[in-house]
């Protein structure tokens, strides 16, 4: 029973001490795909991520994510910047495609209210 409990107690550790190490190294990822290619690869930072987008491809990274935003409306902050997306991708979760209209639209919306 002793030797089970220090087994136990062992991987609980080493399970705790992955999880960890992956946690430190993958950091905030996401990636969407632009309606329109960009003429030029750019970089954005948009809301503490560094976004990258050559052609109709981006792909935004950071350490961690600063902020509680749900996926729409973490997709609307990019499209805002970089202009309308034909798909968003973020921690693991896809846009539908009805989100993705959602998402452009209120994007253009806001671009609209600033001219």
């Amino acid at each position: 029973m002793q030797n089970f409990r220090c087994v136990s107690a062992i991987a609980a550790v080493a399970v705790f001490a992955a999880g960890a190490a992956a946690a430190q190294t993958s950091g905030f990822r996401s990636e969407a795909r632009l309606k329109s290619a960009a003429g030029a690869p750019r970089e954005e930072t948009i809301s503490g991520v560094a976004w990258r987008c050559d052609g109709d491809e981006c792909q935004g990274a950071a350490d961690r994510k600063g902020n509680l935003d749900g996926l729409v409306r973490e997709c609307k902050k990019v499209v805002a910047v970089v202009g309308p997306v034909a798909s968003y991708r973020s921690g693991g979760r896809e846009l539908s495609d009805g989100q993705v209209r959602a998402c452009n639209k209120a994007a253009i919306q806001v671009q609209a209210a600033r001219n």
